[in-house]
């Protein structure tokens, strides 16, 4: 009889176990998550926010209920953790859902009110990391984990690096005055007017987020203006450098929608 009652507990136990296995759910897919991002201070307006977004995509066959976890891999100093309103140093935060979250969040809630629910095949849009330099440069890297209620490894993590420099033309104004000052319209759809200021023969440098040069337009010297089709850019922010002899003079932030 003992001898049957442990057969019995120990098949209990291999079938708890198989269950558990079986109703482990797969994590969701993670879609143009960018890996690194290049920002100059002199580039940034308003508040200063680097602000990035990739898209979650349920490709399993079950309903997914899905909460967001942000870890530190690296960070520069002075960092705002715990966030403090009138502390110094880089901070952060991120939206999920219908929510931006305070800085300094470690997670989503797991309330019902702020899980995002993704039936197989859905995709949600409402994923932002809103990165603030304040000043500070450096690099910092940031995981996101997005997974359902429980262990933060068990959903889909990524991690992205913000790495800040100070200016991208900080020596230019002594060397020279020229200065690319304006661009329009911004937000652009097809073509873009670039103005400039007392331009020398140089280049214009159309960079991505990830800092690839994607584009590289010639400026001759003295041509106050130049006109560039966008049809080959893809729509979202792009750093616009005018460099002279290898150095860059001056760098905007362009919008192509």
């Amino acid at each position: 009889m003992q001898q049957t009652t442990r057969f019995l507990w120990a098949c209990t136990a291999l079938l708890c176990a198989t269950t558990a296995v079986q109703a482990q759910v797969a994590p969701p897919t993670l879609v143009n998550a960018p890996d690194t991002v290049y920002v100059s201070l002199d580039t940034l307006s308003g508040v200063g926010v680097i602000d990035v977004h990739w898209d979650v995509v349920n490709d399993t066959e079950d309903t997914l209920e899905l909460m967001v976890t942000r870890t530190f891999v690296d960070t520069v100093s002075p960092f705002n953790y715990p966030y403090v309103s009138d502390g110094i140093g880089s901070y952060e935060r991120f939206c999920w859902g219908a929510s931006c979250f305070n800085f300094g969040t470690d997670a989503s809630p797991a309330n019902p009110a702020f899980l995002v629910t993704l039936l197989p095949g859905d995709t949600t849009n409402t994923f932002i990391s809103d990165f603030y330099p304040n000043g500070v440069t450096g690099t910092t890297t940031l995981r996101y984990c997005f997974h359902e209620e429980g262990p933060a490894s068990l959903g889909a993590c990524h991690d992205i690096t913000f790495v800040v420099d100070g200016t991208v033309g900080v020596s230019a104004p002594e060397v020279s005055p020229s200065a690319l000052t304006s661009m329009a319209p911004n937000p652009a759809t097809d073509e873009v007017v670039l103005r400039f200021n007392e331009p020398r023969q140089g280049a214009v440098e159309f960079r991505n987020l990830v800092g690839q040069v994607i584009r590289t337009e010639p400026v001759l010297a003295g041509a106050q203006t130049l006109r560039v089709s966008l049809n080959d850019l893809a729509s979202g922010i792009w750093l616009v450098s005018y460099t002279v002899d290898g150095v860059t003079v001056s760098t905007k932030r362009l919008v192509v929608r």
